[in-house]
């Protein structure tokens, strides 16, 4: 898991927020994801702020919520070397080894969820997760649990800040 946070906001400051559309979305950026999917993501990241004291409002919020994913086809090589001491021929005609090689792909998918000052326009605070995608859709428990993992450290403690 990945935060990154502008330092030197005052995140007490911060009431309201709103999330963005998947229109809005849309216009800036690839929007990957299953309209079914947005929503359970959506209300999982509305419920995640009201928890810790936001108010979701439709104008006039004081942070954006933006949320996107990225895929990766990652490649994993697993080399099971099987070394010559165990499988020894007869000592007069060498020794003989051999080696099996596992080679797995499988798409690896990172979720950010980005807080935007809607005052300044400017990315405040930013969090990640990245997890080993399956054949399915996430359910609605497996996006709060993601959900909540990002938002552990949000917001920043001030006696954190460097």
């Amino acid at each position: 898991m990945l935060v990154d946070y502008e330092e030197d906001v005052d995140f007490s400051k911060y009431q309201t927020f709103t999330v963005e559309s998947r229109e809005a979305r849309a216009a800036n950026q690839a929007v990957s994801l299953s309209p079914i999917v947005d929503r359970r993501i959506e209300r999982s990241i509305t419920e995640a702020l009201q928890a810790k004291g936001y108010e979701p409002v439709e104008a006039g919020a004081d942070l954006r919520v933006i949320f996107h994913t990225v895929t990766h086809t990652r490649t994993e090589v697993n080399d099971w070397r099987v070394g010559a001491s165990p499988f020894r021929r007869h000592p007069y005609y060498g020794y003989s080894s051999y080696s099996f090689i596992d080679i797995y792909e499988y798409e690896e998918g990172t979720f950010i969820i980005d807080l935007v000052d809607t005052e300044t326009d400017q990315l405040v605070w930013r969090g990640a997760s990245n997890k080993r995608l399956g054949w399915t859709a996430p359910s609605q428990e497996e996006v709060d649990a993601i959900v909540e993992r990002i938002f552990l450290e949000y917001p920043p403690e001030p006696d954190t800040v460097p």
